[in-house]
């Protein structure tokens, strides 16, 4: 089984391009599941139904959420489908899930939404200034467990936290994906115990950019300390994802940067 993990897609030039290319990219690489992190597809913050519309039909399965999950007021069309997975270890009050199992082929999947808690305050939206405890949040996730194979998308800034968790839940989970940076890393590995890790997937969006942004915008900002409302990059998209390879001899990672002009 071929799993597409697509980081973080980034504003109007991250839809488009995956638009163009990802239908191709599917049918060539024989992908059977495609998830894709969504909290900076609608203006750069959140997500709205018509860009998840598009976004289904270009054949993304899945979306996970990250501390931007309520920046559109109207994420609460759509919030409550089963293929948005916002964050998980975050107190229970909040629509639609952190967690789902999902059919494909004979297997099921569990997929999980984790935010990292370092240098990560949530603001717009939230009833709380800190996401909870992950690994408690973990722990009463696999004691009911029933799925065949677990991808976690770990949302956060700080590299430590999604490397002591990967290590944590090492042989318990199928693969352990870090996002948020929007900058990919070097690391991909299989963990000693088998489970398929990386510390930042990286993002779908401008490249020569800031972060997706346009780089003059937060060039004042740093400064200059201006107030300047940060706009999206023009600048030509690139696709940063993983493909996670499970087999019944041990799972496989395998990075993606792929130029979508």
């Amino acid at each position: 089984m071929k799993i597409l993990f697509i980081g973080d897609i980034f504003g109007e030039p991250g839809i488009i391009g995956l638009e163009k290319y990802l239908p191709k990219f599917i049918d060539s690489n024989k992908i059977d599941f495609v998830i894709a992190q969504g909290e900076n597809i609608s203006e750069r913050k959140g997500l709205i139904k018509k860009d998840y519309i598009r976004l289904k039909k270009a054949g993304i399965n899945v979306f996970t959420m990250g501390n931007h999950v309520w920046a559109k007021n109207k994420i609460s069309e759509i919030i409550k489908n089963n293929d948005i997975i916002r964050p998980h270890n975050v107190n229970n009050v909040y629509a639609g899930k952190g967690t789902n199992i999902f059919k494909v082929k004979d297997k099921n999947i569990r997929i999980t939404s984790f935010l990292g808690r370092e240098f990560n305050s949530l603001r717009t939206g939230w009833k709380q200034e800190i996401a909870n405890n992950f690994f408690d949040a973990f722990d009463k996730i696999e004691k009911q467990n029933i799925a065949d194979y677990h991808i976690i998308d770990f949302h956060g800034e700080a590299t430590s936290e999604k490397n002591v968790f990967g290590l944590y839940v090492d042989g318990k989970v199928t693969a352990v994906l870090g996002t948020h940076t929007h900058v990919q890393t070097s690391d991909a590995r299989i963990l000693p115990k088998g489970t398929a890790y990386i510390t930042d997937v990286g993002f779908t969006g401008p490249i020569n950019s800031a972060i997706g942004a346009d780089y003059k915008n937060v060039y004042r900002k740093m400064r200059y300390n201006e107030f300047v409302k940060f706009k999206v990059s023009k600048n030509s998209v690139e696709m940063n994802a993983v493909i996670i390879k499970i087999n019944k001899n041990g799972n496989e990672i395998k990075t993606i940067k792929k130029d979508l002009r």
